[in-house]
């Protein structure tokens, strides 16, 4: 394998090397870009982008119904465009309901005590258009169901993956990662549905981060090795292989996908520097992270156990060093990069 036709590859998948036109064209390309960290997922969708937008340009594609954010895969929450919402929530809902059962009965959180919250949160969203979360708390304790030790949040969650509400608009007042909670049904005008969701999901998932392995997509989608293999035998031909891991498993592109088309250009692609932000499905798109990062390295952007994977300069398509917001880079392009994360990382 030549890891630098590969790293080269899976920047361009990642529209690293040539950005869409679009915040909106990048987020259909991504297909979902994590975003528990919401400041951070619009900053990772914003710098895909040649219009250079602003964080205001961006937010004013969740006021619009442009964009959403809601608990897709892993029961993570991703940004997504909005009509692709419903059928990446089914294709990941039973695996994320099973692996939370133990907590939801811990909870004492049952399908009785789900359909009471599934009628308040409806009622309130009808009345008032958008909600916060804690409007919404406030309305499921008004009428006896307890939102402390984080049931609430557990509450919406559930609602959420049986596609009754997502989080959509931005509030006016919002400084960073406020967000309104909507009706899916009222909210979205047009929602895609999918005969073969898994097939559809990798077949997205290698045009926007192959080369890819099988058990990468596995992971991000969180589905098994074995559901996927089997959605990859369906898509046959238009799997193409850009060489091995260290396993000896294939990296997988799609025929005619822009990671393909890097593969086959003869010359070598100059990596540009990119500053990448928590969260990037650069890198935290993988299962094996060990191309974007050796083990030091690794080690410092995933920093202990609290799941916070920190910000990072990407140099020839891996993980240089980590991100200082008091340490300005001097050179031009360093220091315009650096700026614009922090127009996106800072409230105002």
């Amino acid at each position: 394998m030549d890891r630098t036709r590969v790293l080269a590859a899976r920047m361009a998948s990642q529209l690293l090397l040539e950005p869409a036109e679009s915040t909106l064209q990048a987020a259909k390309h991504m297909l979902a870009f994590q975003s528990q960290d919401f400041a951070a997922g619009r900053y990772g969708l914003a710098q895909r982008s040649t219009a250079q937008e602003s964080r205001q340009r961006v937010d004013a594609l969740f006021t619009g119904g442009q964009l959403v954010r809601s608990w897709t895969m892993r029961g993570t929450l991703h940004i997504c465009v909005a009509e692709d919402l419903r059928w990446l929530v089914r294709a990941s809902r039973e695996r994320t309901l099973r692996s939370a059962a133990a907590r939801l009965r811990g909870l004492q959180i049952d399908a009785q005590v789900i359909d009471q919250a599934a009628g308040v949160v409806s009622s309130h969203l009808r009345e008032c258009g958008q909600a916060s979360r804690t409007a919404l708390f406030s309305a499921l304790n008004r009428h006896g169901i307890e939102t402390g030790q984080q049931r609430g949040l557990h509450l919406l969650q559930v609602l959420a993956l049986d596609g009754l509400i997502c989080q959509g608009p931005i509030p006016d007042d919002a400084k960073l990662v406020a967000q309104d909670f909507v009706l899916v049904d009222q909210w979205i005008a047009r929602l895609r549905e999918e005969e073969h969701p898994l097939e559809e999901l990798l077949r997205r998932y290698l045009n926007s981060h192959g080369p890819a392995t099988l058990r990468d997509a596995a992971w991000y989608a969180g589905q098994t090795l074995s559901a996927v293999r089997t959605a990859a035998e369906a898509l046959g031909y238009q799997l193409v292989s850009a060489g091995h891991d260290e396993r000896g498993e294939d990296y997988w592109v799609m025929a005619g996908s822009l990671a393909h088309h890097e593969l086959e250009t003869p010359q070598r692609t100059r990596l540009p520097l990119r500053l990448l932000g928590p969260f990037d499905e650069y890198y935290l798109g993988y299962a094996n992270r060990s191309l974007a990062a050796d083990e030091q390295m690794a080690q410092q952007i995933l920093l202990g156990k609290n799941g916070m994977f920190l910000p990072f300069w990407l140099e020839q398509g891996r993980a240089a060093r980590l991100w200082n917001a008091e340490a300005a880079p001097t050179d031009q392009l360093g220091t315009a990069l650096h700026q614009r994360y922090l127009d996106f990382k800072t409230a105002r």
